[in-house]
């Protein structure tokens, strides 16, 4: 009974311990770099949003803050599978990917961003977001760090 009840304590707490993936998105995001893929490198871009700050909340909240700029609205994030056609063998292949949506506004202003990302993940021990926008042949890639 007592080791039943050890492991059910040692279970909660390990799994309220780990935190998800969106968790890991919390708090305060610049964006860094952005920029097109090239057959040969990379084609730089501005958006007009590299000299805020990004912050995203718990509780799905989001906002933008720079000099000139005050944008507040949402973010999410979650799974989704696409399917791939293999040209060689003619099988579908399924990938698991992870998506975020970004949509601030300021409608006194009549400014939107909405961002709707197709794939992000981390790098850096968590410290850079790099998000990916699929677009025929010139992705879009948007780097975010912690200020």
């Amino acid at each position: 009974m007592t080791r039943t009840i050890l492991l059910a304590t040692i279970s909660i707490l390990f799994f309220s311990c780990s935190k998800k993936i969106e968790n890991r998105l919390i708090g305060d995001w610049k964006l860094d770099e952005t920029y097109r893929k090239e057959i040969f490198g990379r084609d730089y871009f501005q958006t007009g949003y590299e000299t805020g700050i990004f912050t995203f909340y718990e509780s799905g909240a989001a906002g933008y803050i720079s000099n000139t700029d005050t944008l507040s609205g949402y973010w999410k994030a979650d799974y989704y599978s696409r399917q791939q056609s293999n040209s060689s063998g003619g099988n579908t292949e399924s990938e698991l990917l992870k998506y975020l949506d970004v949509f601030l506004a300021d409608f006194q202003r009549n400014k939107i961003l909405n961002w709707k990302f197709d794939e992000f993940n981390f790098r850096n021990g968590w410290k850079c977001i790099r998000a990916v926008e699929y677009s025929l042949g010139r992705d879009r890639i948007y780097e975010f760090v912690k200020p």
